[in-house]
């Protein structure tokens, strides 16, 4: 069936993160593949790490407010066919999927998009860096039953007559600013340690918790009654979204911290440590919560069109009826990893292991990076959690006072859905997830070339060559 407006009104108000992130354009991401590339991005999301290369780079690093846009979202479950015919075709279709065990779907989606970065090489001896960012972030996860899915075909595909548990589901979504410090120094000539400092300006936070759900349907009369109990919380009521609440105000405050670190081993191994984004957002007290029960609530000639949107309304009534303003705080997506890595000439490998510290969700991922003069081919492949297998690809130009990027964590799934959207497609489609990524970034070095004093061009004190500031000292005193 084609998704109409009343099919995507009832889908706002069940799984209202989902709502939030199309609002907001956002489909946190991990772009693996600058790892290890002491690019300006690299350098801020893993704070022990060098941007510099000493006696070649110039002083300051800027992306002259040139956003480095990174997007990604991933589907998986196996409900995965008709998520991709709604997203290719425009058409859902549940009947093929697998009813009666409850059996789980996972949606994420994340966006991590630099708006501008500034770093300065302070010190040549102990390559002290440090730097100042601004970043809009948003990421989120929503897990959600097959039944669930099944249930915007037609509520007739279910073979009984109560059904439990069908709305459990479990998900959240927020966005924020982060306004960064960074700084790194060496210690040793093998121990390196950064970390970075942020002020959070929240924009906005959703999330949604159904624990119990319970559903009874009288195909006879062309009645389906539905009860839930869970949690919702929301920084803004459904409808009630504006354009201010993305702009910085520090309305809902927060902070966070990263710290790395990176150890060089005699056979040559490098080994890098994060704790990323560890903190937290204030939202404020006219944020609602609504902690619901809701019992018995029944709709009449069930398989109307009008029904999802009478259903819609009743809920909306109820969360506007019932909900609370109050104040809470919500953990943003802080990260441990682990990297290893080692050149070996013109090719680069590194594995990273990355675990979200507060919510679910984790990856392993190989990054090869193939060194040619200016240029770095780069394949990786990462595993995640969710069962998923990504295969990315990027293509960088890299000097040491330039630098552009532009690839993709998901290659091929991304252009299967660049190709339906521009060829019109349709099923069958790819077998595994559903999936797309990109990013694409610059930055550029300006200013005075730092030194290391062994090699400097010129010497500290002196401006002029000496007998060009003989001549003029004689001139002067002649006048």
């Amino acid at each position: 069936m084609i998704f109409g407006p009343s099919k995507m009104f009832l889908i706002r108000i069940s799984l209202i993160l989902c709502l939030v992130m199309l609002r907001l354009g956002s489909v946190y991401s991990q772009q693996y593949a600058l790892y290890n590339s002491r690019t300006l991005y690299d350098s801020f999301e893993n704070p022990s790490q060098r941007a510099y290369q000493v006696d070649t780079s110039r002083c300051f690093a800027f992306n002259f407010l040139i956003p480095v846009v990174s997007l990604n979202f991933n589907f998986t479950g196996p409900a995965g066919s008709a998520f991709k015919s709604l997203i290719y075709d425009g058409v859902f279709n549940g009947r093929e999927i697998e009813l009666g065990q409850n059996r789980m779907n996972t949606l994420s989606f994340s966006s991590n998009n630099y708006i501008a970065m500034l770093r300065m090489l302070k010190s040549v001896k102990n390559y002290k860096e440090m730097g100042l960012s601004w970043q809009i972030r948003s990421d989120g996860r929503a897990s959600v039953t097959n039944d669930f899915f099944a249930l915007f075909d037609d509520y007739r595909v279910f073979n009984a007559t109560s059904l439990s548990n069908l709305f459990n589901i479990k998900g959240y979504n927020q966005s924020y600013h982060q306004f960064s410090f960074a700084y790194r120094r060496n210690y040793s000539k093998r121990l390196s340690v950064g970390a970075k400092f942020s002020l959070i300006s929240g924009i906005n936070y959703s999330s949604i918790r159904v624990d119990k759900s319970q559903m009874n349907i009288d195909e006879t009369n062309d009645v389906f009654e539905l009860s839930a109990r869970g949690q919702l919380r929301s920084s803004f009521k459904f409808d009630n979204f504006q354009s201010d609440m993305t702009k910085p105000n520090f309305r809902n405050p927060g902070i966070s911290l990263t710290a790395g670190a990176s150890y060089r081993l005699r056979d040559g191994w490098t080994v890098l440590a994060n704790l990323k984004d560890i903190g937290f957002i204030k939202w404020n007290k006219e944020s609602y919560q609504y902690d619901f029960d809701i019992a018995d609530l029944s709709i009449i000639n069930a398989s109307h069109t009008s029904a999802d949107e009478r259903l819609a309304d009743s809920l909306n009534a109820r969360v506007s009826a019932k909900s609370i303003s109050r104040s809470y705080a919500s953990m943003i997506n802080g990260r441990a990893e682990v990297m290893l890595s080692k050149d070996f000439g013109n090719y680069k490998p590194n594995l990273i292991l990355s675990k979200s510290v507060y919510y679910d969700g984790g990856d392993l991922a190989l990054v090869n990076n193939f060194h040619f003069q200016n240029h770095v081919l780069t394949a990786s492949a990462a595993y995640n959690t969710t069962g998923s297998v990504q295969i990315g690809t990027q293509y960088m130009i890299k000097t040491p006072n330039i630098e552009f990027y532009i690839g993709s964590d998901q290659l091929l799934k991304t252009y299967e859905l660049l190709n339906s959207y521009i060829k019109g497609a349709n099923s069958p489609y790819s077998a595994g997830h559903t999936g797309a990524s990109f990013y694409m970034g610059f930055a550029l070095k300006f200013g005075a070339i730092l030194e290391h004093p062994n090699n400097a061009t010129k010497m500290p004190g002196f401006r002029k060559d000496p007998i060009r500031k003989l001549l003029d000292g004689t001139l002067k005193n002649k006048d």
